[in-house]
């Protein structure tokens, strides 16, 4: 793909990147091999580049739904990986230098990619970087990332971070330091660990919340420090990534309290989000995650399009993908009364066979 390539083709051709081998650990911060997921890239134009990546059939923590949907914190990591590639290889940030992420936000519009066979799915990333600021010791940059599964465009996702040495790091690190931790968060006393088939999730160390289930909207955060995934690296502070986690946990667990008990088995499909990161997370202090509010997407479409011409509301109709009827959900984590995090996510309530799961609220 050249540098004058359509940004709204729908395939992409990925013959001239290789998938062969992952790339050197060091330069996407990881430890483990099996936890990186880019191949290669190359530099289309001073600012636009092709990376190319692998998706695993399976993986012990981005793991598929049962209905084939592919795991939205799979892309996210994905692309986040992409940005400090990128930022090493082309921008020369020193390998020592800490990332910072600031926002995530991120669209699926195909979340169940067709396997053409058994094998991994190869993954191309059409990027487009900003760099804002690039001064010794600081880079201020940006991205945005067209998602090409096994050729096919299926989504996108952008980034906003900044990578820092490691006197500025700690500056911001200690922005917070000496507040008090405890002062008006909600207490939630039952730290018993969610059960894993409550929110989609395979193994007890995989589930990041704990509390009750029910309609209270509010759990403590709950991470296994030794977690293979979350902890790869070794972390100071709560990493992002167990923070988005923790939010689709809650989505799930808001959504399944919605459809009710008689209900069909059924997966919480995040499709799309906006996520924002607003101070570290000290690992020895509580966190709470709690559900703010809800927002019924397909009610406030059905208020649009009585207002609407027939020919407008076709058309629009017309332009929409991936599965109807989500659900917005604005979803936070407090470390006292300090914001760590906030999201406005949105998702849809699947049964195992892929159909939607239409509740009372829709």
């Amino acid at each position: 793909m050249g540098p004058d390539s359509d940004r709204e083709a729908t395939t992409v051709e990925v013959e001239e990147l290789s998938y062969d081998a992952c790339v050197p650990r060091r330069l996407v911060h990881k430890k483990a091999v099996s936890e990186v997921f880019l191949t290669d890239a190359r530099r289309e134009s001073d600012d636009r580049f092709t990376v190319a990546a692998q998706w695993p059939r399976d993986h012990v923590f981005f793991q598929p739904g049962a209905e084939g949907t592919s795991d939205p914190l799979l892309w996210i990591e994905t692309v986040r990986q992409a940005g400090i590639y990128l930022s090493h290889r082309f921008y020369e940030v020193p390998l020592g230098h800490l990332f910072i992420l600031s926002r995530v936000d991120f669209a699926i519009d195909i979340p169940a990619p067709a396997r053409p066979g058994p094998a991994p799915l190869a993954v191309t990333l059409d990027v487009t970087c900003t760099a804002k600021l690039l001064v010794p010791g600081k880079a201020v940059m940006s991205l945005e990332a067209v998602v090409f599964v096994d050729g096919r465009r299926s989504g996108q996702v952008s980034l906003d971070w900044q990578a820092v040495d490691a006197d500025r790091y700690q500056r911001v690190r200690n922005r917070h330091a000496g507040q008090t931790p405890y002062a008006t968060a909600p207490a939630v006393h039952d730290t018993v660990p969610l059960p894993p088939q409550a929110i989609g999730r395979r193994n007890e160390h995989d589930v990041v919340l704990a509390g009750a289930i029910g309609t209270l909207k509010v759990w403590n955060l709950n991470v296994d420090r030794g977690h293979p995934v979350l902890f790869d690296h070794g972390c100071d502070h709560i990493p992002g990534v167990a923070l988005i986690e923790s939010f689709r946990q809650a989505g799930a667990l808001t959504a399944a309290s919605r459809a009710g008990t008689d209900r069909a088995p059924h997966n919480w499909f995040l499709q799309s989000g906006s996520i924002s990161f607003e101070s570290f997370g000290e690992l020895d202090q509580p966190v709470i995650v709690v559900v703010r509010n809800e927002r019924n997407e397909r009610n406030e479409r059905n208020e649009r399009n009585e207002r609407d011409e027939p020919q407008e509301r076709d058309e629009r109709q017309e332009g929409r993908t991936g599965p109807a009827g989500g659900r917005e959900m604005r979803v936070a984590a407090l470390q006292g009364d300090r914001p760590l995090a906030a999201a406005v996510l949105r998702g849809v309530t699947l049964t195992p066979l892929g159909d939607l799961v239409r509740d009372g609220g829709e």
